[in-house]
């Protein structure tokens, strides 16, 4: 019976989700009329209707972030601004993948979430599995771990992206200096690497100069970028250089400090790796290579010790 409650709860959630998606994909008549005729080159062969540009959008953008839009109303309550604001953080130091807001990334997790534990109970009704309480137990935590799974997605991404920034950086820092000391400015010398490179410094580099071009404060600016990236090394950077501009300091020299202090630390993150190396391969070498050596060398030997030790 109460896996047959819960099927029904959640085919009438489908249902009810699929009646408020067309509800909400009704447009307004008049209003698209309005767009198709602003949207028109006066060449009935050319013009460009709402169906086409929406058509022409990635799936995602289509579909699954507008559901997850909806269904992050359910799920929203569940999180305190704290957490919304911290998510939201964390999704700029990501690198903001596919524009996505945190409202619609928690109703990702959600949807997640509601899909999973659909599954288990389709899968344990089609089965008999039976509903103990152990069962129960062990579905709503998989339930909190399906929720969570977006996070862990989230935490790695912010990772690699942040590797990728540090390995960078000391390279970034030595065109830097290269074009600082042939006669370009600070700004400038930035803008030769958002044109020349194309990875996530360059990109960090191109907003900063966006954000400058806009009227901001190189201050600001530097500081918005160490605060998006959320790395030390870019952190201790910005520093360095706004303590510069206050204090009068050559950003010349500054730069030279910086790239080869950064030289440094890449070099000794090297060697640590590299001394990491033996204790990481022994979980392979005890569990994987030496059964199998011992297995190699000692298995002809175990059936004439077993015959030996039985006519004993």
């Amino acid at each position: 019976m109460v896996m047959i409650v819960a099927l029904s709860v959640m085919a009438a959630l489908s249902i009810g989700f699929v009646v408020v998606g067309v509800m909400a994909t009704q447009r307004d008549k008049q209003l698209s009329r309005r767009l198709d005729v602003y949207l028109s080159t006066g060449d009935p062969e050319q013009s460009v209707t709402l169906k086409e540009l929406e058509l022409s959008k990635p799936f995602r953008e289509r579909v699954i972030f507008p559901a997850a839009q909806r269904a992050a109303r359910l799920f929203v309550w569940m999180l305190p601004k704290t957490r919304v604001q911290a998510l939201r953080q964390r999704l700029v130091m990501a690198g903001n993948p596919s524009n996505i807001q945190p409202t619609a990334f928690i109703g990702v997790k959600g949807l997640v979430m509601v899909l999973t534990v659909g599954m288990s109970l389709a899968f344990g009704y089609l089965t008999h599995y039976p509903a103990t309480f152990f069962n129960m137990l062990m579905l709503g935590l998989l339930a909190f771990c399906s929720f969570a799974l977006p996070d862990f997605w989230l935490s790695r991404r912010v990772t690699q992206r942040q590797l990728a920034i540090v390995n960078a950086l000391p390279d970034a820092l030595d065109l830097l200096v290269i074009a600082n000391e042939a006669g370009l400015s600070f700004e400038s010398a930035m803008q030769e690497i958002t044109s020349k490179w194309d990875n996530e410094l360059a990109a960090e580099f191109g907003r900063a100069l966006a954000d400058m071009r806009m009227g901001q404060a190189r201050r600001e600016a530097l500081t918005a970028l160490g605060d998006r990236t959320g790395v030390l090394d870019v952190n201790t950077f910005v520093s360095a250089v706004n303590q510069a501009e206050s204090m009068g300091v050559s950003i010349g020299r500054v730069l030279t400090v910086q790239a080869e202090e950064l030289r440094v630390k890449r070099r000794q993150r090297a060697q640590e790796r590299a001394n990491q190396a033996p204790v990481k391969m022994m979980i392979p070498l005890v569990f994987l290579i030496f059964p199998s050596i011992f297995a190699v060398l000692l298995g002809p030997a175990v059936p004439e010790l077993l015959t030996a030790f039985g006519g004993l």
